[in-house]
């Protein structure tokens, strides 16, 4: 009887599994938002001669920047609170509104950047950028930012 205990917990563990995986078992059927930051730009005040100016946003944890010339990069960790694994990506969206971006007007879609496999509570760094190119002229207008955590499995 106590042989099959283990036995008996693996299989009511995965029949009541909150995330389906897709057909192949390869790939988790469905994503979802976790987080959500939204920033104000601040402008960089060491600006280096004969190089596009950024600006930049800080803020829960994740960092970044974005200069005039489209280049964007961001940074920041991100934490998995599930034994189990599930893929995280990070992306970043551009706006206009307030000093406080309490509700901006997006002007980008999402430009997604990292897609890393977290797995036993793992906490991993994620870090890349892009360049938004369609926005090039309204990028003087750009004075928010928001990063998007999506993820994908057992989140």
């Amino acid at each position: 009887m106590w042989r099959l205990l283990p036995v008996c917990l693996l299989v009511a563990c995965a029949a009541n599994d909150p995330q389906p995986y897709a057909r192949d078992g390869t790939q988790p059927a469905r994503e979802r938002i976790v987080r959500q930051i939204v920033a104000p730009l601040t402008p960089s005040t060491a600006a280096i001669p004969g190089e596009p100016s950024r600006s930049s946003f800080q803020r829960q944890g994740m960092r970044g920047w974005l200069d005039n010339a489209g280049a964007w990069h961001i940074r920041g960790e991100i934490q998995h609170a599930r034994l189990r694994c599930a893929t995280y990506e990070t992306g970043i969206q551009l706006g206009r509104g307030d000093r406080a971006c309490s509700s901006p007007e997006w002007l980008t879609d999402v430009e997604y950047t990292t897609s890393l496999r977290h797995c036993n509570q793992a906490t991993r760094l994620h870090e890349g950028g892009g360049t938004f190119s369609a926005t090039q002229n309204r990028l003087d207008e750009v004075n928010c930012v928001r990063v998007l955590v999506r993820c994908a499995g057992a989140c």
